[in-house]
């Protein structure tokens, strides 16, 4: 008899949580968006032959900025790749080093000022088969979106 109560709670949380297939619906909605703006911007044909979320994870800005702090290396090392071997260009190749050494510091500065941000994102694996322009891409792509589902870029 003590129990009914929490019962009833319980199952009117349950209740009112939107459904994984929904949330997944609306990830996908806010994925299309995306892809036909940035095709549109780049003045691409897009052509969206099959576009599905299989899951999400909630993860928070924390999060996010590790992802970006992880691009940015990956970007880094590229370029410093690049950089030896390109002889009269280094140049160019350093000044991309530089930007992205910069963007990184910036994010480390963030991740300091925003300890305890309640802030809490979708982090989605959806398969991609889209192509763009004359690009094909067939894909499982991670992509990150806030609770109004609209696309976070990560680079």
């Amino acid at each position: 008899m003590k129990h009914i109560p929490l019962v009833a709670i319980f199952c009117v949380l349950v209740a009112c949580a939107p459904s994984k297939e929904k949330i997944c619906g609306n990830i996908d909605e806010g994925i299309r968006t995306y892809l036909e703006k940035a095709a549109s911007r780049a003045n691409k044909d897009i052509d969206i032959h099959e576009l599905k979320t299989t899951g999400f994870d909630m993860i928070g800005a924390g999060q996010i900025d590790t992802l970006s702090k992880a691009e940015y290396a990956r970007k880094i090392a590229h370029f410093l790749t690049l950089q030896k071997s390109a002889g009269a260009r280094a140049k160019a190749y350093t000044d991309s080093v530089d930007y992205y050494t910069k963007l990184d510091s910036l994010t480390t500065l963030q991740i300091t000022n925003r300890w305890q941000d309640p802030k809490v994102y979708y982090y989605s694996r959806t398969y991609v088969d889209v192509t763009i322009g004359n690009t094909k891409t067939v894909d499982t792509i991670r992509y990150a979106l806030d609770r109004t589902f609209k696309l976070i870029p990560i680079l």
